[in-house]
């Protein structure tokens, strides 16, 4: 018990000396909390991309067009003829929302008749979803209920009649791909994507800072090419993640049920590119990194935000632009997105062209840089034995 005050004034002096201890305990937090208050500083999802039909063409109709229009939380992206051009939008992710606008809408609502307003929503990000279905009902419900009636008849475009009308619109609407909301088939997929990136990342984050540690990667440099050992860095990691990702989604999708639509091999193929660019990010780090510790603190400052930033749970629309410039630049976002594509909408390989083209790109990036680095510690590796020799 008398050693008690000399050992709590060394370890709350290391605390403060030792620089790597410090950063991880003051400024990572600060750095993620201000990270985190910036991304969510639009409190709401807003500029919903929306797709308009309007087949009535009449003045109620174009009230409706403009409230949506007016309302922060969509954007109207483009307006076409039929409900089947607006679902092919809603289909290739170019909208979320589909306004369809019916046929004598104005006539209906005028004869007392039944009237409804129809959204189509993208459900695959649940975000989006729950906002669009609940702004769009307040938005019919507000037009129904007595903006556009009393504008209406201040025109004279109903007369007499419009004092008695008490039928409104009736708002429907349509989820997509997750009619359900359910939270499982939603979050569990970035989740997983999270987690399988963090394994990897960590493992090969190691792989050269520990022969660092040892002594050994001087002489490892000295006796092999760069190809020979990026080749054994990255094969062993790579093939320990494809089964990672192979048996965690098998255990996901059969386990528990998940529903899915669309092939697992392109699912596999999206998660190789994955873990290839993951693989080369880490391989990067490691080769700047003086030590583990120095690897593995990088690797979670990358790792640890990719969730929140990847655009899945919160739109990139929704987002600052520096704060979405940064989510467009981790793997991680266009593998979900593949993963959403695949699995949430049934799409194939040429939906998720992009993710591939981009993982790829992370992927040749990350080994040049690696290589770059590679021959500078050569070249000083070299100097200092000239050096030595003529000493």
């Amino acid at each position: 018990m008398s050693n008690f005050p000399r050992l709590f004034w060394n370890e709350w002096r290391n605390l403060f000396t030792n620089k790597t201890i410090r950063n991880v305990i003051f400024i990572v937090p600060l750095i993620y909390l201000t990270l985190f208050g910036f991304l969510y500083s639009e409190k709401k999802v807003m500029e919903i991309p929306t797709v308009l039909v309007d087949a009535d063409q009449t003045e109620l109709s174009r009230e409706l067009y403009r409230a949506f229009e007016v309302d922060q939380t969509f954007r109207i992206t483009s307006i076409v003829g039929t409900e089947e051009e607006a679902m092919q939008l809603v289909d290739k992710g170019e909208a979320n929302v589909a306004l369809i606008i019916p046929a004598d809408l104005e006539k209906n609502v005028k004869a007392g008749r039944g009237a409804e307003v129809l959204t189509v929503i993208d459900g695959s990000n649940m975000m989006i979803s729950n906002t669009a279905v609940r702004t769009a009902s307040t938005v019919v419900k507000t037009v129904s209920g007595g903006a556009t009636l009393k504008k209406l008849e201040a025109q004279g475009s109903w007369g007499e009649e419009g004092k008695n009308l008490f039928t409104g619109i009736d708002y429907r609407y349509r989820v997509l791909y997750n009619p359900t909301f359910s939270y499982l088939s939603f979050m569990v997929f970035g989740l997983a994507g999270t987690v399988l990136q963090q394994v990897l990342f960590l493992g090969i984050a190691l792989s050269v800072t520990q022969q660092k540690e040892a002594g050994t990667w001087r002489e490892t440099m000295a006796s092999n090419s760069f190809f020979a050992i990026t080749l054994s860095k990255l094969l062993p990691y790579f093939m320990a993640g494809t089964l990672n990702m192979f048996l965690g989604f098998t255990l996901l999708l059969k386990g528990f049920g998940i529903p899915y639509y669309g092939s697992t091999i392109d699912l596999m193929i999206v998660a190789s590119a994955f873990n290839l660019a993951v693989l080369s990010i880490g391989y990067m780090i490691s080769f700047f990194s003086s030590d583990q510790l120095q690897a593995t603190q990088i690797a979670m400052m990358i790792a640890v935000p990719s969730f929140m930033l990847s655009g899945f749970t919160w739109p990139f629309m929704s987002m600052p632009t520096v704060i979405a410039a940064i989510g467009k630049s981790l793997p991680l976002t266009y593998f979900l997105d593949g993963v959403r594509e695949i699995l949430t909408k049934g799409h194939g390989l040429s939906s998720v062209s992009e993710d591939l083209t981009v993982l790829g790109f992370m992927t040749l990036l990350g080994l040049f840089a690696s290589y770059v680095i590679y021959l500078i510690q050569n070249r000083k590796k070299t100097v200092s034995v000239s050096e030595t020799t003529i000493v």
